[in-house]
């Protein structure tokens, strides 16, 4: 299924119900529920009435969803301080998921220290450190809230993808191939997979010296959802066919029967135009055909 983050258009200043609308007025199959959004006091009732409205479309739930009064903390599995937030958050996400038929709900691993965001381009906020702590520590803190995220997803019944970050001043823990290695060997669940951003991927192996198609091959019977977007001169959520990312080499790898049963989302700033996203689309609509 072919879908859209609803982030795109919360980013350009649409609410909950009238960003989800659009992107499927647009022609997606799909919305991911995603981050981008500022808070309203009913973000799930406006979900759920508009899912009863479009009957036929799909979901997926994206966190930080719903969006936080003021006072909203950076999801950092890796930060033991917000591990009590995050569960009670990821337990809200699992509801929302079950009451409107979502077979993923994705989250974010962490990261090496306290962070906060500050304004970036297109509307994405960017994560700035403020505290490092030890890589070591990091992991260890991120897997101890996995296994209880873990835990909740398989007794929801519902997949939960854990994102890969791109490497950058962040210190995202959960951006190379060895790092989700241990994940998924300590973690022998099948509710528990890889949420593959595919510009992320190229992101972190140019910085941490990896294939990123080596990545798909080794983690494609673990993916539950890709997101789709470029990288243009090292810069990500650019229009898909416009910068160096060869879609197609990764669709190969993963395999039409695969690509039949994810959820395939573009994630784009406010600087990707409708005229673009649709070009986007069409552009993975013609791979997908030619497999």
């Amino acid at each position: 299924m072919i879908g859209m983050s609803s982030t795109w258009m919360a980013i350009k200043g649409f609410g909950i119900r009238e960003s989800i609308e659009r992107c499927f007025d647009l022609g997606f199959e799909l919305v991911e529920v995603g981050a981008g959004h500022k808070y309203e006091p009913d973000a799930v009732g406006s979900v759920i009435e508009t899912k009863h409205k479009y009957p036929g479309k799909h979901f997926t739930v994206h966190a930080l969803f719903p969006p936080l009064g003021e006072g909203s903390y950076v999801m950092n599995m890796s930060n033991l301080k917000e591990h009590d937030n995050i569960l009670s958050t990821a337990a809200g996400m699992f509801d929302l998921a079950e009451r409107i038929g979502a077979d993923v709900v994705g989250l974010h691993g962490g990261y090496a220290g306290e962070v906060v965001w500050v304004p970036d381009r297109g509307g994405f906020d960017k994560l700035k450190m403020i505290k490092g702590i030890p890589a070591e520590t990091a992991e260890s803190n991120m897997m101890t809230i996995l296994e209880k995220l873990v835990q909740l997803a398989e007794e929801r019944g519902v997949k939960l993808a854990i994102e890969i970050s791109p490497f950058d001043v962040s210190k995202a823990v959960l951006s190379d191939p060895e790092i989700f290695e241990k994940v998924f060997s300590r973690f022998e669940s099948d509710n528990l997979g890889l949420l593959l951003d595919i510009g992320h991927v190229h992101m972190s192996a140019a910085a941490k010296g990896f294939d990123p198609y080596e990545f798909t091959a080794r983690f494609r019977e673990k993916t539950f959802e890709l997101h789709l977007h470029d990288v243009v001169d090292g810069k990500d959520h650019n229009p898909v066919g416009t910068g160096e990312i060869d879609f197609a080499r990764h669709f190969k790898i993963i395999g039409r029967k695969r690509l039949e049963i994810i959820p395939l989302v573009f994630e784009y700033t406010n600087l990707v135009s409708e005229e673009e996203a649709l070009r986007g689309k069409g552009h993975i609509e013609g791979i997908l055909q030619s497999l």
